[in-house]
């Protein structure tokens, strides 16, 4: 995939299909046969997705960032925190305009707990990728 004479890298495309999925299972209608907690019974399903699909997107974005740089410059030599941070504030604010958006659609619900649990499952996110990429070589 081109853009503006720029090739768009697996990992970024692998960041942006994460978002729209995020986005789009945000929005539609929840069905009725939707379990309300896990087989244990003692987690609600919805706050596992939230946890699973940002914990993914923030790890998926560090790791495109790790690999690839920022989408127009060049690879840096190695991640830096700074960048880690802009991946999970980034992430978090996405979590922000989902809960937003939902407050505006009316089978679905806007709760400020939901975005405590969308910023702290992207931190632990891209604390898990920071990791990852900055295990000791053996």
């Amino acid at each position: 995939m081109r853009i503006a004479n720029q090739s768009v890298s697996t990992p970024w495309l692998a960041v942006v299909v994460l978002a729209v999925v995020i986005l789009v299972a945000s929005v539609i209608p929840v069905p009725a046969a939707t379990p309300r907690t896990d087989p244990t019974g003692s987690v609600d399903t919805t706050t596992l997705l939230h946890i699973v699909g940002y914990v993914t997107l923030a790890a998926a974005g560090v790791i495109a960032v790790a690999r690839e740089g920022w989408p127009g410059r060049r690879r840096p030599r190695r991640i830096e925190i700074s960048a880690v941070a802009s991946i999970v504030a980034l992430v978090a604010l996405f979590g922000v305009g989902t809960e937003l958006l939902q407050a505006t659609i009316p089978w679905r619900t806007f709760a400020v707990a939901e975005v405590g649990l969308n910023a702290a499952s992207a931190a632990v996110g891209g604390l898990l990728a920071t990791m990852w990429f900055y295990r000791p070589v053996e």
